[in-house]
């Protein structure tokens, strides 16, 4: 289960007329009414989410399904998971500003491993999170509600759930750097519906960031990073295979049949997600530390 911290053994340990009050003052914020918020922003600040014990990001987000899983995950992964090198770039670039992402860094790092996707999970907490952010095989479609919710834990103190939600919002910045993401081809983790670019990036990590093509847009909310993060990656492919039309097996399996080309087009689109994750944790960081 995930560990969101305290020692509470539920999120209505928060007294419900204080939760309710932060709800009220908050409206209209992002353009989302209360009701909107209220609905779907608070992921475990409403409902009776259990969020004590040892958080174990492989038990928890075990799917009942094979779930796809864009770039590779920490669960079951016998090699480093490019989702944890991902988040290790953009804290390694901002540790030094923020301290906190040295303080935070396995909360970071378990939520950026989450898989929460489109199907339905095992994990309630998980499910719940899953349903509220509307999990899709892409990413999500409330990617908001990470953040609406990784801002309400931060300012209600218990900082642990805040990073771990901040680190499934970079999840899904992470996705969709993926190119069957950010074009929506529908793929899975089992063998007969791999996307290829995923299982070669599984096998290598070697970004490049010497070609970085776009400035950071400094949106001032980090959820907008996903769907700039998904225009890029989907950018980028039409730009270096220009008419050429994206299917999950466009790419070689693995790095050693890859033309050179290809590789440059994994290496660029490891460390232009990298980039991207930077600036949205960049920006997350800007709201808590003014």
């Amino acid at each position: 289960m995930h560990d969101f911290g305290h020692g509470r053994r539920n999120v209505l340990d928060y007294e419900p007329m204080y939760v309710n009050a932060y709800i009220h003052v908050s409206v209209s914020r992002e353009g989302h009414t209360m009701r909107e918020w209220l609905r779907y922003g608070f992921v475990a600040a409403i409902s009776s989410l259990t969020i004590n014990g040892c958080s174990d990001a492989n038990e928890s987000e075990a799917p009942t399904g094979s779930d796809e899983q864009a770039w590779d995950s920490q669960g079951g992964n016998p090699t480093h998971a490019t989702h944890s090198y991902l988040a290790e770039y953009a804290m390694g670039q901002l540790q030094g500003t923020y301290s906190e992402l040295t303080t935070y860094r396995s909360a970071i790092i378990d939520g950026t491993n989450a898989e929460i996707h489109d199907l339905k999970l095992s994990d309630p907490t998980s499910e719940q999170i899953r349903q509220a952010v509307v999990g899709t095989n892409s990413a999500c479609e409330k990617p908001e509600v990470a953040w609406y919710s990784a801002q309400y834990y931060y300012a209600h103190g218990n900082k642990h759930a805040a990073y771990w939600f901040l680190g499934l919002l970079l999840h899904y910045v992470a996705d969709m750097g993926v190119p069957a993401h950010g074009f929506g081809v529908y793929h899975q983790s089992s063998p007969s519906d791999w996307d290829t670019f995923e299982v070669q990036a599984l096998q290598r990590w070697y970004p490049s960031y010497s070609n970085i093509n776009k400035s950071d847009p400094k949106y001032s909310n980090p959820a907008s990073y996903v769907k700039f993060s998904g225009n890029w990656s989907t950018g980028d492919f039409s730009s270096t295979y220009p008419g050429s039309v994206y299917s999950r097996t466009f790419f070689s399996s693995s790095p050693f049949w890859a033309s050179s080309k290809e590789k440059t087009f994994m290496q660029n689109r490891q460390g232009r997600t990298a980039v991207a994750l930077k600036w949205a944790m960049a920006s997350a960081m800007q709201h808590w530390n003014n």
